[in-house]
Order: structure tokens, then C-alpha cells, then sequence
């Protein structure tokens, strides 16, 4: 899949789908633009789907705190 395949299957633009996978923008941005890396193609099919790819937090707020 391509870059621009997996922003068409998102229907977002680079910084939303970055957000979308809890990366950083500068990080889609360094992936080959003619084959994006093959566990970022599953997460984004899994998007597409409307499900949560395994291994992709939903949330950066899900972090759990130990109360000392």
C-alpha cells in the first residue's frame, strides 16, 4: 500500500492519520511513499474498518499511575 493509498482508505490527511495511529507527523512522513511499512498497513486497514488494530492503544491517555 502507498502513502496516499492509506490517507484515500482514511480519508484524512498526513497529520490526522498520524494522530490516528499515535505517531508523529514526521514520522508518516518518512515512510516511503511507495510501500508504507506492513504493520502500519494493518493498522490502517483495521481503521478503515472501524476496529482497533491490535497493539494500538486507543487512547495516549490510558497510562495508569501508582499512587506512592
Amino acid at each position: 500500500m502507498t502513502r496516499n493509498e492509506a490517507l484515500q482508505l482514511l480519508n484524512c490527511n498526513l497529520s490526522e492519520m498520524a494522530s490516528r495511529l499515535n505517531i508523529t507527523t514526521a514520522a508518516v512522513a518518512k515512510w516511503n511513499k511507495d510501500q508504507i511499512p506492513p504493520l502500519r498497513e494493518y493498522q490502517i486497514r483495521e481503521l478503515a474498518a472501524g476496529r482497533t488494530p491490535s497493539g494500538l492503544q486507543q487512547s495516549k491517555q490510558n497510562v495508569v499511575h501508582a499512587n506512592n
